[in-house]
């Protein structure tokens, strides 16, 4: 015998306000939140009559970024070029020094205070020296940016390999499993949430350290044109420059972050 109770059709959840905001993708919410901004920033423009060389509208710097595209486009490739070229570069030196002196730890002792004292220097600071030391031109901007790239890279590398689980080592030494294995093995899997971190935060620093360089001695590049705009005092211009630029650091940014969700995936996390 079939109960008042079985018989009785599923009552679905009701869908409250919190529920449909979760439902919504991830990107819609910071897109919706920008096109309002846009929007005001658009109408209190327009309502003020702000001179456009002080800030111009949203609808002035589309124009600015429509009229100047051949230009945008060619100037960002330098800016784009090195900026990868230095991440690279700091991404192979911090991995490469932090898996060194994970093996040593008389020379872990010795060099990791060292580079702590570097990272508590403004990075900007050294740009004129290393424009001294490379010279004007594209080897200073690769320099730059792939010292300011370092840094993160270097201390997230080596924070995850120091929070290795040390029961799995010891029981890598416990069967007799070489330092190499072990580090192929366990720590360098474990390390790579806090890689991925450092890599993250390393990529945004190499493009502000390619833009300082830029500023401060370039023909080339958004850094380049931006200086080139405020002597003209294009304002709409500048920030046509930027947001290509704000572009491209995303770009780059959610490479890194597919690159972790592949790895997350590949694990089986």
């Amino acid at each position: 015998m079939v109960s008042a109770t079985d018989s009785a059709p599923a009552v679905s959840p009701k869908l409250t306000p919190a529920l449909w905001v979760d439902r919504l993708p991830p990107a819609v919410l910071p897109v919706a939140f920008a096109a309002c901004l846009l929007l005001l920033w658009e109408t209190l423009s327009v309502a003020l009559h702000v001179p456009k060389v002080i800030l111009p509208a949203p609808s002035a710097i589309f124009l600015a970024l429509v009229g100047n595209f051949g230009e945008i486009l060619k100037q960002s490739v330098p800016t784009l070029r090195d900026t990868l070229a230095g991440f690279l570069i700091a991404a192979v030196c911090g991995i490469g020094l932090a898996s060194l002196l994970s093996f040593s730890r008389l020379l872990r002792d010795a060099v990791y205070p060292l580079i702590v004292i570097l990272q508590l220097v403004p990075k900007i600071a050294w740009t004129p020296l290393f424009i001294v030391w490379a010279g004007i031109g594209w080897p200073s901007r690769l320099t730059i940016a792939a010292f300011i790239g370092f840094f993160p890279i270097f201390i997230a590398m080596m924070a995850g390999l120091e929070g290795t689980d040390r029961s799995l080592v010891r029981l890598c030494q416990g069967l007799t499993a070489t330092s190499w294995r072990t580090f192929c093995l366990i720590r360098f899997p474990a390390a790579m949430p806090y890689l991925f971190a450092g890599l993250k935060i390393a990529i945004t620093l190499s493009v502000i350290g390619v833009i300082v360089a830029e500023f401060i001695s370039s023909s080339e590049g958004l850094g380049f044109l931006i200086l080139k705009s405020a002597s003209l005092l294009r304002t709409d211009l500048i920030l046509a420059a930027i947001t290509v630029l704000c572009v491209l650091g995303l770009a780059c940014y959610g490479a890194i972050h597919a690159g972790e969700l592949a790895m997350k995936k590949w694990r089986g996390e």
